[in-house]
């Protein structure tokens, strides 16, 4: 059984952020950690991006913006959130393209400035754009009715989502 929207929300929250979180450190790591730790580093870091965070972009614009929407009476409400999602599955074709050009010997100055931006990018949009999330989602617990919050927080069960 799928819990209220607000337990969904929250702890679709909290495990995404723990890996968001953890963004800054890949960065850092860049220039000064050997090949293979910062492939593995990376590759965990795709493997996040790709199979939990895209994922839960997909059941987000697929189920909470249309409420969203209806509720604000504007199809066009959600527009900049959804620009944002365009940006972060960018970002991550762009880290993923990168990556495929990392060998085993450290990496050069080019990449390493753009592997760090993309990097950061990625940290700094999510961070903003989940707070801004939570805010929608707030008021949609608020304002729909039981049987909704329920309906929505079922759809919220995606590849990747915690078990709440």
């Amino acid at each position: 059984m799928t819990g209220s929207l607000e337990h969904v929300a929250h702890a679709h929250g909290e495990h995404m952020l723990a890996q968001i979180d953890r963004m800054p450190g890949a960065g850092d790591m860049v220039g000064t950690a050997t090949p293979a730790e910062l492939r593995a580093r990376l590759d965990e870091m795709h493997a996040f991006l790709t199979e939990v965070l895209i994922p839960h972009i997909a059941a987000t614009e697929a189920t909470l913006y249309p409420e969203l929407e209806r509720m604000f009476q504007n199809v066009h409400s959600m527009a900049p959130l959804r620009r944002e999602h365009a940006e972060v599955r960018r970002a991550t074709a762009e880290l993923a393209r990168i990556c495929t050009h990392l060998g085993e010997q450290r990496i050069s100055v080019g990449e390493a400035i753009a592997l760090r931006r993309v990097i950061f990018q990625l940290y700094a949009l999510l961070k903003v754009h989940l707070a801004e999330e939570q805010v929608y989602l707030d008021i949609l617990d608020r304002r729909e009715a039981p049987e909704m919050s329920e309906a929505l927080a079922a759809a919220m069960a995606h590849p990747g989502s915690p078990e709440v």
